[in-house]
């Protein structure tokens, strides 16, 4: 069976604010990474962790998103949009714009879905 992960499991395991959390979510990504145990990571779970991340506890979002994308290359996590989510990832990074924009330049790129859009900026940014 796969299990949907929250945003509070991931936070908990990379900020490591409280102790019992952070082991417990400790415990479940060590078995995400062996494949014992099969994960998805829904994209509005990246993006609330992102923004909760960089917003609340002030960590830089380069930061962030490496771990997010480590954790998305683990074993146990079978998301179908996986290279979407990382690409998305990668373009937040090199663009500087945010997540929603940065999957609807993925999609568009990857899965050839247009793009409709009255910010011109991400228009602009969305070409490669």
């Amino acid at each position: 069976m796969v299990s949907l992960i929250d945003t509070n499991i991931i936070i908990r395991f990379l900020v490591r604010d409280n102790e019992e959390h952070f082991i417990v979510s400790k415990e479940i990504f060590e078995q995400v990474q062996l494949g014992v145990v099969k994960v998805e990571i829904l994209s509005e779970v990246l993006m609330e962790v992102l923004f909760v991340m960089t917003k609340v506890y002030k960590i830089p979002k380069n930061i962030v998103i490496e771990k997010l994308k480590t954790l998305l290359l683990l074993e146990g996590v079978v998301n179908d949009d996986k290279a979407i989510c990382i690409d998305a990832l990668n373009l937040m990074q090199n663009k500087n714009i945010d997540y929603v924009d940065a999957l609807i330049c993925t999609k568009n790129t990857l899965q050839g879905y247009g793009k409709i859009s009255f910010d011109k900026d991400v228009m602009k940014k969305c070409e490669k």
